[in-house]
């Protein structure tokens, strides 16, 4: 079952799953990623905590992507210039790994008798 949807302008909650506006003001409901707001953890303390490596997903309870991050980065900033950008990434993986909703694809159901001619083709 999908999160509940409330339009952004108005506040209403929108009833129907692939409404692109809202019946009550009209205005256009957004289609693209939002973030979960049911998380059992901060994505701001994620991120800070990232700034030591691996400590923001160890936050989260990613106990092995912890320690690969700081493991990772240690070395990457010993080998070179790289290791600023890669400390980086750690630092948004732990604040946006698990915090985006990706929507669901809008693809039609196959029918079941449409899945087993496909099945029974010569």
């Amino acid at each position: 079952m999908a999160a509940p949807r409330f339009c952004s302008s108005c506040g209403h909650p929108v009833v129907v799953g692939d409404a692109r506006f809202c019946k009550d003001c009209g205005a256009a409901l957004a289609t693209g990623l939002r973030f979960k707001h049911d998380l059992n953890w901060n994505p701001w303390l994620a991120a800070s905590l990232s700034l030591i490596p691996g400590l923001g997903q160890f936050y989260k309870g990613e106990r092995w992507q912890a320690g690969l991050w700081f493991v990772g980065v240690v070395i990457l900033y010993a080998a070179g210039p790289v290791g600023p950008l890669v400390h980086l990434i750690c630092i948004a993986n732990a604040a946006l790994a698990g915090a985006i909703d990706f929507p669901a694809a809008r693809l039609p159901a196959a029918s079941a008798r449409g899945a087993n001619s496909l099945a029974n083709r010569p």
